[in-house]
């Protein structure tokens, strides 16, 4: 009986993640929040020609937090110490970015996870907000008129 080796890696064209949504090649979807204490993304690395040896410094930053990506590739792991679903994604910059996409559904780092209860426990309250889009007027990523309107919105959340 010969038995049929499994592939390494397998290129997908869609996957359905755990959350119950199929995510597709082209499709967009929005990063939701770094789980780690500093609000760093945990799952969500730097890429392509801008990563570093440094797997700390390859950690994508806290103000990326709403950041909307494409998703471009879908590859499975089938190594001894290197399994799982990862997504190569961009996020209209010069660079990829690559999701342990199971593991950030499971740490609420993309939108649409499995523990909402997660997400309003990790909120940042709103002067963490306020700095981090102010971070995003000054890199340039806000207009002022924007920057406006979600100050605002956030000084009229309900605590």
């Amino acid at each position: 009986m010969q038995v049929k080796a499994q592939k390494k890696v397998e290129k997908l064209k869609e996957y359905t993640a755990s959350n119950g949504v199929t995510y597709k090649v082209g499709d967009e979807f929005k990063l939701g929040q770094g789980s780690d204490t500093n609000g760093k993304f945990v799952y969500v690395n730097i890429g392509g020609w801008g990563m570093s040896t440094n797997a700390e410094s390859n950690r994508l930053g806290a103000a990326n937090s709403g950041l909307i990506v494409t998703l471009k590739k879908i590859k499975k792991y089938n190594y001894k110490r290197y399994k799982g679903v990862y997504f190569t994604v961009g996020g209209g910059n010069i660079t990829n970015y690559t999701i342990d996409i199971e593991n950030a559904i499971k740490s609420c780092e993309i939108e649409i996870c499995n523990d909402k209860k997660e997400v309003a426990e990790s909120k940042p309250d709103k002067y963490d907000q306020l700095a981090k889009l102010k971070k995003l007027l000054d890199d340039g990523v806000l207009t002022q008129e924007e920057y406006d309107a979600e100050k605002k919105k956030i000084l009229e959340q309900k605590d």
